[in-house]
């Protein structure tokens, strides 16, 4: 110890200084590690027992809205008119077509009635005929709409089933069949990305039989067809509760269940997460940092005392600035004014990133003023042709002395203006578009009396989602001007979104005079800069939406047109998800 003693008062103050806090700041990284190992623990276990409960009344929200959803498809068609007049050929037809937008998570839709298909959405419908439990709602009489299943269908696969009873062309009375697809419910209230060795859903029927679910916890027997729970004592299901932990014997470990109720198929939705999996990436990090932190503590006690008095130091500051400069913060100074080679490096440099740094904000400025003009150029072009066409409809109201009408229109205008006129050209959400077409659809009803019907389907989910402002008026007022007002019965607008995993979809239909190919065409060649196309085309607004959708959204956005003569013109808009704060109460809702 003195000999310790006697080399440590020979040392200089530099080495002294150094491996003192050397000596101290790897004590401290050893505390501080095993502290926040302990820390990290709890924080993330309780970060993804929140996690899983949002994620169980998320899931189960969505599953009582598509639940209600096929009520609602299964409705409408119970009071089609084409049951009434026996007409279930086309009836058939229209259920084929229409299937995906009844409802995205529906497999199949049947009508029988006695030993006969009516009417099917699927192509071999005579094997219904073979499921026993077709045969067995086919031998008692059905009163009320119920839910059957889970159960594995010749037609639709494993599915559950929504019957309704419904009254035939005859007196007689069928059945209306909604085959669901589990499998793709399943990964729409959980899908695979959320998924991981450490989570998984598995979902319980009343009799806390499993529904579906994944591997560990649901195994799928393929011969009697029905799912089977594996890896943890079902018996824990048994008991009330919302969320715990349970020791699982099975395998030696704990698992986080939550749980929670469906109240229209009476199920229990329960995520389970495996807690040593869930904490083996953090134990890893902490093991790798104790080695990490040994094996530098042995070599930079031999060497840091000459590196780091005679060369590190100079090094590191300029390796900290270079690292600053790469993450763009360009405005620092490399403090290092000695006259070796080093100083010499750090002067050059600082004034290489100083030109740089201007250079960058030169050209940042130039290019969002080029992209705010063009813009602006894009938005401004839209306004007169809209403000000519409503104009034209008030001076039409005035000459024929419709006061009250012309004051609505007027009121509306002045709305439609409050919203078109303001130069910002920032995006707006989907919501504040929808009302801006509120205003035009009134603008138009009072213009075309009787002629222009408009329907709305729209996603909750794309309420918030951004995209240019005044974008869908230009769409929808040549869908009117151009295909509903020529043809001479009238017709309807539809408007409708939908929200995908990836990005969301606007469609804009109508059914009226619809284009010949060669002007739809040309429409395509205009849209894709082919060739030019002058005074032939004559939905100049679309050209115009397009250009718009393409600064806001660049290469991320699609417009595909389909039109055919007297059958009408179909637009979809698909575009990527940039959402605009949480979502609000609307009457799109």
């Amino acid at each position: 110890m003195n000999r310790i003693s006697a080399m440590f008062r020979k040392l200089r103050i530099t080495p002294k200084v150094f491996l003192l806090t050397f000596l101290c700041f790897e004590l401290l990284t050893l505390v501080t590690a095993y502290s926040f190992n302990q820390h990290s623990s709890e924080i993330l276990i309780k970060s993804q027992m929140d996690y899983a409960r949002q994620a169980v009344q998320k899931s189960n929200r969505y599953l009582d809205s598509n639940l209600q959803n096929i009520r609602t498809a299964l409705s409408s068609i119970v009071n089609d008119s084409r049951l009434k007049t026996g007409d279930y050929k086309q009836l058939e037809t229209w259920m084929s077509v229409n299937l995906l937008y009844l409802s995205p998570n529906l497999s199949n839709v049947h009508l029988i009635s006695n030993q006969d298909v009516l009417a099917s959405s699927s192509s071999h419908s005579w094997d219904l005929f073979d499921d026993p439990v077709i045969q067995q709602l086919l031998a008692s009489p059905l009163v009320d709409s119920k839910w059957v299943g889970p159960y594995h269908s010749t037609v639709s696969g494993y599915t559950l089933t929504y019957v309704t009873p419904v009254d035939l062309m005859n007196g007689s009375r069928g059945i209306l069949l909604a085959d669901v697809n589990l499998e793709r419910l399943y990964y729409t209230l959980f899908p695979d990305e959320v998924q991981d060795v450490s989570e998984n859903l598995i979902i319980l029927d009343k009799e806390l039989r499993p529904v579906i679910g994944k591997e560990p916890y649901i195994h799928y027997d393929y011969v009697q067809k029905i799912y089977h729970l594996t890896g943890f004592d079902p018996f824990i299901l048994r008991s009330s509760w919302g969320q715990k932990e349970f020791m699982n014997p099975q395998a030696d470990d704990s698992l986080i269940m939550t749980r929670g109720y469906n109240t229209i198929l009476k199920w229990q939705l329960v995520v389970i997460m495996n807690k040593s999996e869930l904490l083996a990436p953090l134990k890893q990090s902490i093991s790798d940092s104790i080695q990490l932190a040994l094996i530098s503590f042995l070599l930079a006690l031999g060497l840091s005392l000459f590196v780091t008095v005679i060369i590190s130091s100079p090094i590191k500051r300029m390796t900290k600035y270079v690292q600053k400069v790469g993450e763009g913060d360009l405005d620092s100074q490399l403090a290092i004014k000695t006259e070796d080679e080093i100083g010499y490096l750090a002067m050059h440099f600082n004034v290489m990133t100083k030109k740089i740094g201007q250079l960058l904000s030169d050209l940042k400025y130039s290019e969002e003023q080029k992209k705010l003009s063009d813009f602006r150029a894009l938005h401004a072009q839209i306004k007169p042709h809209f403000l000519y066409n409503t104009l034209n409809t008030i001076s039409m109201l005035g000459r024929r002395g419709d006061m009250e009408k012309m004051d609505t229109l007027i009121s509306a205008l002045s709305n439609q203006l409050h919203y078109a006129l303001d130069n910002s050209p920032d995006p707006v959400k989907m919501r504040e578009e929808l009302i801006a077409i509120e205003n035009y659809v009134e603008l138009m009803k009072i213009r075309y009396p009787n002629k222009c019907e408009f329907e709305f389907d729209i996603d909750p989910l794309s309420l918030e989602y951004k995209l240019p402002k005044f974008i869908l008026q230009p769409i929808v007022e040549n869908a009117i001007f151009h295909g509903i007002v020529p043809k001479d019965a009238g017709g309807t607008v539809y408007i409708g979104t939908m929200v995908n995993q990836g990005d969301w979809e606007i469609l804009i239909e109508d059914n009226g005079v619809g284009m010949e190919k060669e002007t739809l065409q040309e429409l395509v060649d205009k849209l894709e800069q082919r060739e030019k196309v002058v005074n032939r085309v004559k939905h100049i607004g679309i050209v115009n939406v397009h250009e718009r959708f393409q600064l806001m959204f660049g290469s991320e956005y699609q417009l595909t047109i389909d039109s055919h003569p007297q059958i009408g013109t179909k637009i979809w808009i698909k575009l990527p998800k940039e959402r605009a704060g949480s979502v609000e109460t609307s009457s799109f809702n």
